[in-house]
């Protein structure tokens, strides 16, 4: 009789383990093609103890705007599609531009640079937050990775609110239309973690 019952026992149990062992399935859900960054490695910080508010004002901070120019890259007007998304980023999260940083309640810096001219021990060191994108191809001299490094400051205590930096693969043979609309996806990426509340 004992050994009925164990004999049972053992049987639901293989009959358990089966039914979870099946409905464990794994899935891959694809987001919508103009949400999807796989090309890009992103990574953010906010501070929990500083609140942006929808209203808010921001100005550039010119002094702390650095485009690291690269003759690669001369026909690509990179540096005014950066700042244009950054721009319509914010405005998007219902913050207002202002002309002067002195008017300003947040003051909006970025630094952009291919690895030739920034690599990834000096972001470390320098700016604290590093991406990591390992999927940038190595030996095609087409190809070189490039970093974006978004600061949001606080005007007045010159407190850093908000950080973001991304690494891509910059082609350079990439068309402007293709280029552009890939400035746009890692750009919207990296805003997607900027809080702004009502």
């Amino acid at each position: 009789m004992l050994r009925n019952v164990n004999l049972i026992y053992k049987l639901m149990a293989v009959l358990l383990f089966s039914l979870v062992t099946v409905s464990c399935v794994t899935e891959t859900v694809n987001s919508p093609g103009s949400m999807r960054f796989s090309d890009s490695a992103v990574i953010a910080v906010q501070d929990p103890n500083i609140f942006v508010t929808k209203g808010s004002t921001f100005a550039w901070l010119p002094e702390a705007v650095r485009f690291y120019e690269d003759e690669r890259l001369d026909s690509a007007p990179i540096k005014a599609l950066i700042e244009k998304e950054i721009v319509k980023n914010l405005l998007d999260k219902e913050m207002v531009l202002v002309e002067s940083v002195n008017g300003a309640k947040f003051a909006v810096a970025y630094t952009a640079a291919l690895e030739s001219s920034l690599d990834d021990t000096a972001i470390i060191k320098r700016f604290g937050l590093l991406p990591g994108n390992s999927q940038v191809p190595t030996g095609d001299s087409n190809i070189e990775k490039g970093t974006l490094i978004i600061y949001i400051f606080e005007n007045k205590t010159n407190d850093i609110v908000w950080r973001s930096a991304a690494q891509v693969g910059v082609a350079f043979d990439m068309p402007i239309a293709e280029r552009k609309a890939r400035i746009q996806r890692v750009l919207a990426e990296m805003f997607q973690t900027f809080r702004v509340i009502e």
